[in-house]
């Protein structure tokens, strides 16, 4: 065993990611220590790391030599060597839970509001997910707060965002799930989207991976479940909009990094082939825009006769209309949720 790998065990302990039967032998060793209490400085803890990882040291030396020996007289050293790595993994958890009882208090902390909500608040520097009662999970990022009923009642699910946080919505047509944010509502029957409200609420964006989702003004006036929403605008996956409060409008785009999707709206996991030789321009972008559902106009008829030779298959959308129209002395932009390519084309053969 390497040094490297004897911190990583102490790390992994430590964030909780041991499995079980390493837990278990940790607690045994841990019922040993805990008679002595010790209470060492940060400097004499890493003396004793230090001496237990000597130890090891010593006790696997014989064993890499001494191969002749029989089996029997082999496993007593192991078995010497695995406790010394429990002692130091049990040192560690202990030395960390004293130096860290304050950061864990700071995490994702909860409170009771006066109108029967749960909030959760992430005050770490990380996602932090949470789990509502109808198995939706919400991935809360840093500064981020939610508020949502113990248990959804009623015909619909409601939670208060405020804040920045990924959405992965239990499917239930019977109940539509609405996010609050400012001004802005996102509707959803089962989907998984962000919405991003990190500029105080003067800016909301709301972003789908999955699925489709509606999103409009909020009106006091209006009942989101049973009556049809007039305003705002309706994503698919790869689409992005931006309410801005000031102006009160809606603005339209695609987002940063458009994934593959399947005609089921998903994300594809296995890499799609995209390898081209001499194949028209046409049949090159009605693959492109069913891979990633997104709808590319060509402006120019002509454009549809030129060819194109290349595999991009490992290019994201951007770079392979990138190499695309570099290829064709051709051009593209980005408008709304649509991308337009542009140029003179090529002659018929």
């Amino acid at each position: 065993m390497s040094k490297q790998h004897f911190h990583t065990l102490l790390s992994r302990y430590r964030k909780g990611e041991c499995s079980e039967q390493e837990k278990r032998l940790v607690e045994q060793w841990f019922t040993l220590l805990d008679g002595e209490k010790p209470h060492h400085t940060y400097e004499e803890s890493q003396q004793v790391e230090n001496r237990i990882w000597q130890a090891i040291q010593e006790k696997q030396s014989p064993i890499r030599e001494a191969k002749l020996y029989k089996l029997s007289v082999l496993f007593p050293w192991r078995w010497v060597a695995a406790a010394a790595v429990l002692v130091a993994i049990v040192w560690g958890s202990y030395l960390f839970q004293l130096n860290n009882t304050s950061q864990t208090q700071m995490g994702l902390v909860e409170s009771q509001r006066s109108n029967g909500l749960l909030k959760r608040t992430n005050n770490t520097a990380h996602l932090q997910v949470i789990k509502l009662e109808d198995g939706t999970e919400i991935s809360l990022s840093p500064k981020g707060s939610v508020e949502f009923p113990a248990q959804f009642e009623g015909n619909k699910r409601e939670v208060f965002l405020t804040g920045k946080a990924f959405f992965k919505v239990a499917r239930n047509p019977q109940k539509p799930f609405l996010v609050y944010t400012g001004d802005v509502v996102t509707k959803v029957l089962g989907t998984s989207f962000w919405v991003n409200a990190s500029n105080n609420n003067q800016a909301v964006e709301v972003s789908v991976v999955t699925g489709k989702v509606s999103v409009f003004q909020r009106d006091a006036r209006n009942d989101y479940v049973t009556e049809k929403v007039k305003s705002g605008v309706i994503l698919t996956p790869n689409q992005r909009v931006t309410y801005e409060q000031n102006s009160q409008s809606f603005v339209t785009s695609l987002v940063e990094k458009p994934v593959l999707v399947s005609a089921t709206e998903q994300p594809i996991a296995v890499e799609v082939p995209f390898v081209f030789e001499d194949t028209p321009l046409a049949e090159v972008v009605a693959k492109l825009e069913a891979a990633y559902g997104i709808e590319i106009i060509l402006e120019n008829e002509r454009l549809k006769n030129c060819l194109f030779t290349a595999d991009i298959t490992k290019q994201p959308l951007f770079t392979k209309l990138d190499l695309l129209c570099a290829s064709l002395n051709a051009g593209y932009e980005v408008r709304g949720t649509k991308i337009l390519v542009s140029g003179n084309g090529c002659s018929p053969n």
